[in-house]
């Protein structure tokens, strides 16, 4: 037997060998590999996350569920908070998770590098068949971020206002159906329109919580209701374009009609404190405009406040 034999068996196995033990191949190492941060952190089926989204005191699907529940005359007694709870969970966290999605893959979070690199085995997605061409101005992980992003957002928010019912349910599909909208505006027209985000910010919650908190108004109530919500959608459409350039004629005249129908439908109902009120708020706006200073987002709590007034004042003339 020579040397180098005997050191050889005689050696100890070296530190990243491994070792097994026993039959079952169990082995022993100092450094064992251990799982992915990533693969640790996920441990929910749907992760979320929670953010408040630019200034908090502004007019946004929150407070026009707020407003719905105003001109609805909801009461503290009668109120069903758990009701209310959820509609307004459903209107800002779940719609505005689904509305994202149509601005595209700028405006969801990021998913990690390993969900992005996998593929979706459809036939017809492939590199080089013709869907694959039709989304070539897309990104090219679009379609994970349809599967993981997209149907999840939309599957929770149908299965939430399912519990709420059926009118919540079709106010989903609407809003499920506007965001397909706005992303093939987008893909169209390189842009999102205005009145689509105006919708989903204040149109369609103010409608949702109004139904779930008054489904038996009448119809001169609902009538009424109507036409307030639709000059507060045309409001906000005026004020994003107004924030974005101060001096766009269009945007002037979005908010003078939108103001000047909430003062007449007020002068209707017999509410001159009211109307009062509401002047006195969005009077700044107009001040900044005349003397050629550009609106800024400080006016945005002021048309949060009058539309929360001219809510609450139509609850109290109807």
């Amino acid at each position: 037997m020579t040397d180098s034999t005997i050191t050889k068996s005689s050696g100890a196995a070296p530190a990243s060998e491994r070792v097994p033990v026993g039959r079952l191949g169990v082995h022993w190492r100092s450094g064992a590999a251990r799982p992915a941060t990533e693969d640790i952190m996920a441990c929910g089926l749907v992760n979320a996350q929670t953010w408040v989204d630019h200034s908090f005191w502004r007019p946004a699907a929150l407070w026009a569920g707020i407003a719905g529940a105003l001109s609805a005359g909801a009461t503290l007694e009668g109120i069903d908070w758990r009701v209310l709870a959820l509609a307004l969970i459903l209107v800002d966290v779940l719609w505005g998770s689904v509305w994202r999605l149509a601005g595209g893959r700028a405006h969801l979070l990021p998913l990690s590098p390993r969900t992005l690199r996998q593929q979706v085995w459809l036939p017809y997605l492939q590199p080089g068949s013709p869907a694959a061409r039709v989304f070539a101005n897309d990104h090219q992980d679009l379609w994970p971020l349809v599967f993981r992003a997209g149907i999840p957002a939309i599957l929770l928010a149908l299965l939430v206002a399912a519990v709420l019912g059926v009118d919540a349910l079709a106010l989903t599909l609407i809003a499920v159906a506007i965001t397909l909208l706005g992303w093939t505006a987008r893909h169209t027209l390189q842009d999102v329109p205005v009145l689509l985000g105006s919708l989903m910010s204040i149109g369609l919650p103010w409608l949702l919580i109004m139904q779930q908190l008054a489904p038996t108004a009448e119809a001169s109530v609902w009538g009424v209701s109507g036409v307030l919500v639709a000059m507060w959608v045309l409001h906000h459409w005026g004020e994003m374009r107004i924030l974005a350039d101060p001096h766009d004629a269009i945007a002037m005249l979005l908010l003078a009609s939108g103001e000047l129908a909430i003062c007449a439908l007020l002068i209707l109902a017999q509410a001159p404190l009211w109307l009062a009120g509401v002047v006195l708020l969005l009077l700044p706006t107009w001040l900044a405009i005349v003397q050629g200073r550009p609106v800024g987002r400080r006016m945005q709590p002021l048309w949060l406040l009058a539309m929360l007034l001219s809510a609450m004042a139509l609850s109290q003339v109807l």
